[in-house]
């Protein structure tokens, strides 16, 4: 998978390169990061390659603004990567190599370290729970008559909110581990009086 590949999906609507990163914010942010310094030179080399036109246009907030379109030889290529089946690989999870290491360190800073990640898993988890409460709250049909795109983001919605569930659960397991450990270990520096 390809940056490429995402920003043609999204310009299912002509968007602006701003437009393109609040999306990734707001929609994407489980499962794909892009910056402003990502989104921009990608859509230059896209337009370059046929896969894009752009217009400038009147922004209500400032300067001017580019908006950009999939062409034909766009949607060709977005459909050539849909049809060729889906893409798994492995991830590359630093936070997942962190732990792989964490003996490295005393107890107290593993514990820090998985209420840290903790912590951070469940704010994620958060925000696609308000990004889920929000669409229900403009649909109270929602999800069961969603259709087109709408169908397939909240799809990945639901995945983000169950895999942040599951390594939060993880993380608490962690931690108890680690504390039972560290509290076994303290039993056995100090031994019982006869």
């Amino acid at each position: 998978m390809s940056l490429q590949h995402i920003l043609l999906g999204l310009l299912a609507q002509p968007a602006s390169g701003y437009d393109l990163k609040q999306a990734f914010q707001q929609r994407l942010s489980h499962y794909w990061a892009a910056e402003l310094a990502q989104i921009y030179p990608a859509l230059k080399r896209m337009q370059r390659d046929g896969l894009l036109t752009s217009r400038q246009q009147a922004s209500d907030k400032g300067p001017r603004k580019r908006i950009y379109r999939r062409t034909a030889a766009g949607q060709r290529c977005l459909q050539q990567w849909l049809q060729s089946g889906p893409e798994v690989h492995s991830d590359r999870l630093s936070w997942l190599a962190q732990v792989a290491f964490l003996d490295t360190v005393p107890v107290a800073e593993q514990l820090d370290f998985f209420r840290l990640l903790q912590a951070e898993f469940e704010r994620h988890r958060a925000q696609l729970q308000t990004i889920a409460a929000d669409w229900s709250a403009q649909d109270p049909d929602c999800p069961e008559h969603l259709g087109g795109n709408d169908l397939f983001a909240h799809m990945t919605l639901r995945l983000g909110v169950t895999k942040y569930t599951t390594i939060i659960d993880w993380c608490s397991e962690c931690l108890q581990r680690l504390e039972h450990a560290d509290a076994k270990q303290a039993g056995s520096d100090h031994p019982t009086a006869s």
